[in-house]
């Protein structure tokens, strides 16, 4: 309870933020053991000067003053069935810690239980859906949750709200629906959704990084996105204007290296620009059924039985003869679960720029390999290299 207690004292502390309190962490080890450093220490963490570094070893004398605060947080959480994690928990999600910026503290309510969250995709998309959009969101959420891959979205109108249900209705379900809020998990916003949230504490979860009682404000909303893709092998977007809320959440699943799925919609509706633009410029795959989306994370699921048509459709490996740089290339550093950048298989691999983009290029003509926005690019699935 002492980590927790000095993680929430650091959290408080203006200007810090979550990425430099993660590097604390990181250099001392514990948050209790940050409180024990010299204000020369800290000030060797990147993007902490001198002066923000005796700054903050100055306030550690208010921890004792913090205690009745601290202890207030701990009894309205417990009264409100609230558990609250820190990033130095065994507890805490693995996908998420991976990420820039993890939350320093998730304030759960609902069903916790860190297994859940080991194999997940978000959906996302618009307040305000076509009855296709609807029914999409409905057909993925259910047809994820009916293998054990637990669905992440945002608690919102329309696509958000069509998924948790869907999941919750699942009698096949195998895994939950967990959805990340942009204010407490003790507030219910929108307030129409609260027979769902009722709902999602008995059956499934809520989450937030927002201290209890947080205002739903407008700017949390964008900042929790990163939450949802951050939890999430992959997010699949489902109608969305071109300045939809949903494609902050697709931008912020690309810099985390992670998935993103685009459900096409007609060419002439407002709804469908965002998704077909991600397509478009091959920001997005598109995908039509839970087969597009499984080929591409099938891999990384951890005690998921997944059968894929396009297995059993190929029967066999595709077989590809690799030399030289193609080979080099292709065994040792694309055959990872995350996509590497092209700086970094060149820097690696000895070849310049040039060569190394030639011999990706050839990989890609091959079959061997795809290319994702950023340069980036990874090993395809069924391809045995001889």
């Amino acid at each position: 309870m002492n980590e927790l207690k000095y993680l929430y004292f650091l959290a408080g502390l203006d200007g810090l933020g979550s990425v430099r309190i993660k590097r604390l962490i990181e250099k001392f080890g514990t948050a209790e053991k940050v409180f024990s450093a010299s204000a020369k220490e800290i000030a060797e963490i990147e993007n902490i000067s001198d002066k923000s570094a005796y700054s903050i070893v100055s306030s550690f004398g208010g921890i004792r003053k913090f205690n009745g605060t601290f202890d207030s947080v701990l009894s309205k959480a417990e009264e409100l069935g609230v558990k609250i994690i820190p990033i130095t928990s065994e507890e805490y999600p693995e996908l998420l810690k991976r990420i820039y910026d993890p939350p320093v503290m998730l304030y759960t309510r609902g069903n916790y239980d860190k297994e859940k969250l080991v194999n997940c995709i978000g959906i996302v998309g618009t307040r305000k859906p076509t009855d296709y959009g609807k029914r999409m969101s409905e057909m993925f959420a259910e047809e994820l949750s009916s293998i054990g891959i637990s669905v992440i979205s945002g608690f919102a109108r329309g696509i958000d709200t069509a998924a948790h249900k869907a999941v919750l209705r699942n009698k096949n379900s195998e895994a939950i629906t967990a959805a990340v809020f942009g204010c407490g998990v003790d507030m219910i916003y929108p307030p129409e959704n609260k027979k769902l949230y009722e709902e999602m504490i008995e059956k499934g979860l809520l989450i937030s990084e927002y201290e209890l009682s947080a205002f739903p404000d407008s700017v949390n909303f964008p900042k929790r996105n990163r939450i949802i893709s951050g939890l999430s092998y992959g997010t699949i977007v489902i109608e969305s204007d071109v300045d939809g809320g949903a494609l902050i959440t697709a931008r912020t699943a690309l810099d985390q290296s992670r998935e993103v799925f685009a459900v096409p919609g007609y060419v002439t509706s407002k709804l469908s620009k965002g998704t077909n633009s991600l397509i478009k410029n091959g920001h997005a795959k598109l995908v039509e059924n839970l087969d597009d989306v499984l080929v591409e994370i099938s891999a990384k699921l951890q005690n998921v039985n997944v059968e894929l048509n396009i297995i059993s459709s190929q029967q066999m490996e595709l077989e590809i003869e690799l030399q030289g740089n193609e080979k080099l290339v292709y065994e040792t550093f694309l055959k990872q679960s995350e996509p590497i950048h092209i700086d970094l298989i060149s820097e690696l691999s000895g070849l310049n720029i040039s060569d190394s983009l030639v011999t990706l290029l050839n990989l890609e003509f091959k079959g061997c390999i795809e290319q994702l926005p950023g340069k980036r690019f990874k090993a395809k699935q069924f391809v045995k290299v001889s």
